[in-house]
């Protein structure tokens, strides 16, 4: 690494565009399954009492700004030995995309990374607008970055609907102590949810402030509690994933202490009574299909256990055709449901999710599977399978929903299953 000369009357000099600049990484976690999902790169610079921001800022001072946002990008992308379960956040701000030269260092082939739009200015809508088109068109994911601060509000959110909205850390730090903070992040989350979108919260420290994160339903978390930005794509420690894992499971276990919106009212309402009203299998797809709009899927299956227990009959909740019966010794997963009655998710982005499962879900189009036990008297009649294109973690609310829709789906079962001889 570069040493930089400190005067004996000031501060060290800020180096030149560019030199000495590496691109560490700093691991994005999947809360719900404590894996890593992505790893955000950050500028370093050899003389490390150097804020990196600083030297951002007099860059862009002396007009060399794009030049260096644009070496920044390109050290990150050209970075070696990425997981390939995992995705590259880059950070660019929309007045540095006018310059040729960062366009130029994002011109490629950009699967596989979500670009953070940060900036501490306003800029027009219609230039955003442009800014998320031209990165999509290349096949990145967007995100917001530092949400709560700037000019990264409401506008931001809506011009550019990102896939992912990034919690600042001044919000992070805020929810233990801070109502209206946690009110303000709960309806954000909310949004996220109803828009497609998901939350990372910045800054999680501690396991402390992971608990508060993790019962406000955020499904992404970055910050020294995960580990800092290293020069390597270091993975989560056993504890520190234990821990993560522990207090997902806590707070999926406990008594939620945020009230579902009016709309989910409102759509619990119309399935409570769709499931009412069916008279015969064919009309309970309606219903499964208002739970699978409640759950964020974009396909649903039901898969019946056999009278001895040990064979699964999947059903097309589209014609309710049974497909060909399979041993459940061949579907660990399917089995640990049925016999834990507890919901379970596999995401093809997991490192640690079950090797079959995951080629089931490749082979079949699909990145994430929700599975939620069928239980009526007592027993696990059978288990709902919930499939998502995308390799998004389901949150707490996302299972929670489920299993309500799977226990009036049980109770209808239940009262419909002698009509089928």
């Amino acid at each position: 690494m570069t040493t930089y000369e400190t005067g004996l009357d000031g501060p060290p000099a800020p180096p030149a565009v560019g030199e000495g600049l590496e691109s560490w990484v700093q691991p994005i976690v999947a809360l719900t399954t404590g894996t890593v999902a992505g790893y955000e790169a950050l500028a370093r610079f050899g003389d490390q009492r150097i804020p990196v921001a600083d030297v951002f800022e007099r860059a862009w001072s002396i007009g060399h700004g794009p030049r260096m946002e644009a070496a920044a990008l390109t050290a990150a992308l050209d970075l070696p030995g990425r997981p390939d379960s995992a995705y590259l956040a880059v950070n660019v701000s929309p007045r540095a995309m006018e310059a040729d030269v960062v366009r130029d260092a994002l011109d490629r082939d950009l699967t596989g990374v979500m670009v953070e739009i940060t900036e501490a200015h306003y800029v027009p809508t219609g230039q955003l607008s442009s800014v998320a088109g031209w990165l999509r068109e290349r096949g990145a994911l967007l995100a917001i970055d530092d949400v709560g601060t700037g000019y990264a509000g409401l506008e931001r959110l809506i011009v550019l609907r990102p896939d992912l909205i990034k919690l600042d850390r001044s919000l992070t730090c805020q929810l233990s102590d801070d109502r209206v903070t946690r009110v303000m992040v709960e309806s954000l989350v909310h949004f996220a949810a109803r828009s497609g979108s998901t939350v990372c919260a910045e800054g999680i420290e501690d396991a402390q402030l992971l608990e508060v994160v993790a019962e406000l339903d955020i499904a992404y978390g970055q910050g020294y509690f995960f580990g800092a930005a290293r020069p390597d794509w270091a993975q989560l420690t056993e504890p520190v994933k234990a821990a993560a894992v522990q207090v997902h499971q806590q707070a999926l276990s406990a008594t939620p202490k945020q009230n579902m919106l009016l709309d989910e009212f409102v759509l619990l309402e119309r399935l409570a009574d769709r499931f009412c009203e069916a008279e015969e299998l064919e009309d309970v797809h309606h219903a499964v299909a208002a739970v699978t709009q409640l759950v964020g899927a974009d396909d649903v299956a039901i898969d019946l256990v056999d009278a001895e227990g040990s064979r699964v009959e999947r059903l097309s909740h589209h014609t309710w055709e049974a497909g060909p019966a399979e041993d459940l010794d061949a579907l660990p997963l399917v089995r640990w449901t049925l016999d834990s009655r507890r919901a379970a998710q596999v995401l093809v982005t997991d490192t640690d999710a079950d090797r079959a499962m995951v080629a089931r879900l490749r082979a079949a189009g699909y990145g994430g599977l929700l599975l939620v036990p069928v239980i009526t008297h007592g027993a696990s009649l059978g288990v709902l399978s919930f499939y998502r294109r995308r390799p998004v973690p389901w949150t707490l609310t996302h299972i929670r929903l489920s299993r309500i829709g799977a226990s009036q789906l049980a109770a209808t079962l239940d009262r419909l299953l002698p009509q089928r001889a």
